[in-house]
């Protein structure tokens, strides 16, 4: 299975913490859509484990996300190199957000400890879409939908471009494999729509769909960072592009992905403009 065995402990111990709690939550990290585009529609996991859980929870201030933290060090976690990431067993990795408006100013997030700070868009959509999922038997936890999950990694990507090549990966995995859910009555709603006075291929679908639910489930403020993303892919040779190419380690040969990819964000691109048109 994508999430590996090990990780299922620290996720219901973090769980069974945050929910003692009362505390609001939701996983949105890298097994997201594994577990979505995956596990509900193949019925089971295939390649591409993670042990590393990305999740964001709602507290009251600082003093009380440190007593969160105090919390789930009595329950076997550790504290990692950053504030957020916390440690589980020998090598499952928990990036904990806080999220609340007494730590939130202006849609950003700063780090006490560090002064790093991260943008809040995207967020409070995660929070208001979150579906539970069963994630190990008998065991569901709140997880972003796929919509909303590439909302954050446009999000994530723009505040360390250098560093967050991976979301971009996780954005095309999701635009490539979404039309593997989409019913075949959606399917047929697409036949003769256009993007870029192209026909929109049945591999584009999940991606041409990806952008009209993104249109629907985001923010003015998260819309307007959506566009300043796509406005960076400009052509084949984007930087956007050239990352994704380096992380799928496509050195050679790689003319006929570049189309490929560059063809799939203008899909998507299409896919939001036609519900904001």
């Amino acid at each position: 299975m994508a999430i590996d065995p090990k990780t299922v402990p620290a996720l219901q111990t973090l769980a069974h913490v945050l929910s003692e709690d009362n505390r609001d939550f939701v996983l949105i990290g890298a097994a997201v859509p594994l577990v979505l585009v995956e596990l509900q529609q193949a019925g089971e996991f295939s390649g591409r484990e993670t042990r590393d859980v990305d999740a964001v929870t709602s507290v009251g201030s600082w003093e009380d996300f440190d007593r969160l933290r105090r919390r789930l060090f009595e329950t076997g976690f550790r504290q990692g190199s950053t504030p957020h990431e916390l440690l589980f067993g020998e090598d499952v990795i928990v990036d904990l957000i806080p999220y609340g408006p007494a730590i939130v100013r202006d849609n950003r997030l700063e780090w006490r400890e560090t002064g790093r700070v991260m943008s809040t868009l995207g967020i409070e959509e995660a929070f208001a879409s979150a579906v539970r999922v069963e994630v190990a038997p008998g065991f569901s936890l709140p997880v972003v939908p796929v919509p909303a999950l590439v909302l954050l990694k446009i999000i994530a990507y723009q505040d360390r471009p250098g560093e967050r090549a991976r979301d971009l990966g996780d954005m095309v995995y999701c635009f490539e494999h979404y039309e593997e859910s989409i019913e075949d009555s959606r399917r047929f709603e697409l036949v003769g729509v256009e993007a870029e006075r192209q026909p929109v291929a049945f591999e584009e679908a999940g991606a041409y769909l990806l952008g009209i639910e993104v249109a629907n489930l985001a923010k003015p403020e998260s819309l307007v960072a959506i566009h300043r993303f796509l406005d960076m892919i400009t052509d084949e040779f984007a930087r956007p592009i050239v990352q994704i190419l380096r992380e799928e380690r496509r050195i050679f040969d790689n003319e006929g992905r570049r189309r490929e990819l560059f063809r799939l964000f203008r899909v998507f691109a299409a896919g939001l403009a036609g519900v904001n048109a």
